[in-house]
């Protein structure tokens, strides 16, 4: 019996969140780093929600503190962990689950990342958008000579594109997409993660990295270049190089489901990752363990997935 283990990224966290989770020493610092007093009553403002420097540290302390819970448990049940692997900000949560970071450095980095992110932004606004229903190659073909790039892939007709905001770049990119027949939905993020316009944050950030001291992850990692990761410097060059390239997280998922896992989980806000994992693998079965009300409930259905 086993799983493989993924982390949510941005966007789909939510006040009611991860109900079952428990307060630890991360938990109980979480409203002091994110200046509020109730976390979960602060994300029912869309806007703080969607700030950076409020999202990338709640995903990340959250996610850990939940995988903390969880670990432990499938320890204890003789439950092996086939992969591990983050949606973008997730990957910090990624590298800290497989012992490549601690969970401290984990939530400073990610206040980190979200202001080289922000600062990045400063001189050029931009935003991200969700594409679907049209070919990814079609995509690419109206992209061309556009400042609007894919920022993630998902599927074959899956994909997130970014870049500016205004009408001559993303909304001009979106209104000849929906022409060609293609659902575009606008993501809550107010940054162009993994374009060309982040390429300082990502600079500041493999400066950041530069001097930490990471370890070889201890669980089989993958970053969002779907590459094996078996060092500590080649963890710390995927964390800078995904803020300002393409995510390939359709190729993260292959790479899982050739280890034979018996399920997934899903770490985080929401079930987008469980719900594209079922469209391109939908023999191993995935659920996200926000969809549960308890811990139990998590690890019953873990131990059922087993062939």
């Amino acid at each position: 019996m086993s799983v493989a283990v993924v982390f949510s990224g941005q966007g789909n966290q939510h006040p009611a969140m991860l109900p079952w989770l428990g307060d630890d020493a991360s938990m109980a610092t979480l409203g002091s780093r994110l200046g509020v007093p109730d976390w979960r009553a602060a994300l029912a403002d869309p806007a703080w929600a969607r700030m950076n420097a409020h999202a990338q540290v709640l995903i990340t302390t959250t996610g850990l503190a939940a995988w903390s819970q969880i670990a432990s448990r499938l320890m204890s049940a003789s439950i092996a962990i086939d992969g591990v692997a983050g949606y973008s900000v997730g990957e910090l949560a990624a590298c800290a689950a497989a012992g490549v970071i601690d969970a401290e450095d984990a939530m400073k980095f990610a206040a980190q990342r979200a202001t080289f992110m922000d600062e990045a932004s400063r001189s050029l606004a931009g935003g991200l958008c969700g594409v679907t229903g049209i070919a990814a190659a079609d995509v690419e073909a109206v992209l061309l000579g556009t400042s609007v790039s894919i920022a993630i892939r998902n599927g074959d007709d899956s994909v997130v594109i970014g870049g500016p905001l205004g009408g001559d770049a993303l909304d001009a990119v979106e209104a000849a997409l929906a022409a060609r027949g293609a659902r575009c939905t606008r993501l809550a993020v107010s940054v162009a993660s993994h374009t060309p316009l982040m390429r300082s944050a990502a600079q500041a950030f493999g400066n950041a990295l530069s001097t930490a001291g990471l370890r070889a992850p201890t669980l089989p990692l993958f970053d969002s270049d779907a590459n094996r990761v078996w060092t500590a410097d080649q963890a710390r060059a995927g964390l800078a190089h995904q803020i300002d390239h393409t995510v390939r997280w359709d190729e993260v998922m292959d790479q899982l489901a050739a280890r034979g896992p018996s399920c997934v989980l899903e770490i985080g806000g929401g079930q987008a990752l469980a719900r594209l994992w079922q469209q391109r693998h939908p023999s191993i079965p995935a659920r996200s363990a926000d969809e549960f009300r308890t811990l139990d409930g998590v690890l019953a259905w873990i131990e059922r997935s087993a062939p």
